[in-house]
């Protein structure tokens, strides 16, 4: 196994158990702050007035992205949700009981294909995409899924900022690495760009945040692991306050940026 793969699986080993272990702890930050609903509802927003009938929700989670989909389209939408950590389907299921037209499978992915060999009308990575390292096979399969005139619409974390939009970690901590995810934004774009018969808009979308907010997101297993990778996750939390609070102490305001994606299949049907 070539060094680039084994830093591929291991990354995805590492973020289905960091995800296992954070059901309870995503869902009382999404209580709280209701972060992912609101980046759903948005890209949902972009994509109007389409309306699709069969959507992909690829990294679903707890299925909070999938009822905010769902809530957003009118008639009776059929949607499948798939994600690769049975505990947070476990929620995502108690989520959606007694929503008809909702599904969800336990699935890698990267391996789209293997689950789906129907067509969609739209395919959502909604706060996904960044924690693929093999990205490039996901979209490609995701791409033959939708249908003519159907939109992959993506919502990426990008990262910390000051007021002036430079970046907030390089800023305060000179040299100390913060890895938002396996997939830097200018390989998504090239991923998408290089997508034959797709067309692609970008978004940007950037919120002051202070230091609870800030806390509670880097409290999340999979977001810690990403600023103390070799520590368990016990340790993290009291090193994750003090990081936040002299994050804050040397860039404020604070903005945190997401970048909207919507790539449209525009062959004709």
């Amino acid at each position: 196994m070539s060094q680039k793969n084994h830093f591929k699986d291991r990354f995805k080993k590492a973020v289905e158990q960091n995800f296992g272990e954070s059901v309870a702890i995503y869902d009382s930050f999404e209580d709280k702050h209701r972060l992912f609903g609101t980046l759903t509802n948005k890209l949902c927003e972009l994509n109007a007035p389409f309306s699709p009938k069969r959507i992909l929700d690829v990294g679903c989670g707890t299925g909070i992205s999938t009822v905010a989909i769902h809530r957003s389209l009118s008639g009776d939408p059929v949607m499948y949700g798939i994600d690769i950590s049975e505990p947070m389907l476990v929620k995502a299921r108690e989520r959606c009981k007694g929503i008809p037209g909702i599904y969800f499978v336990c699935g890698d992915a990267e391996q789209l294909s293997t689950y789906f060999h129907e067509t969609f009308d739209a395919v959502f990575y909604t706060a996904s995409i960044f924690l693929l390292p093999n990205f490039q096979e996901s979209i490609s399969q995701a791409c033959r899924l939708i249908v003519p005139g159907g939109v992959l619409a993506i919502s990426y974390y990008d990262g910390l900022f000051d007021m002036k939009g430079r970046d907030a970690v390089v800023k305060a901590f000179p040299g100390e690495p913060y890895r938002y995810g396996a997939v830097s934004y200018a390989d998504l774009m090239e991923c998408l760009r290089a997508m034959p018969r797709f067309r692609t808009s970008e978004f940007d979308y950037r919120f002051e945040i202070g230091e609870e907010f800030l806390f509670d997101f880097l409290s999340i297993p999979a977001q810690s692991a990403g600023i103390f990778p070799k520590i368990s996750y016990i340790e993290r939390i009291p090193m994750v306050r003090e990081w936040s609070r002299k994050l804050l102490e040397k860039v404020s305001p604070l903005f945190m940026g997401w970048k909207f994606v919507l790539s449209r299949n525009s062959r004709k049907k």
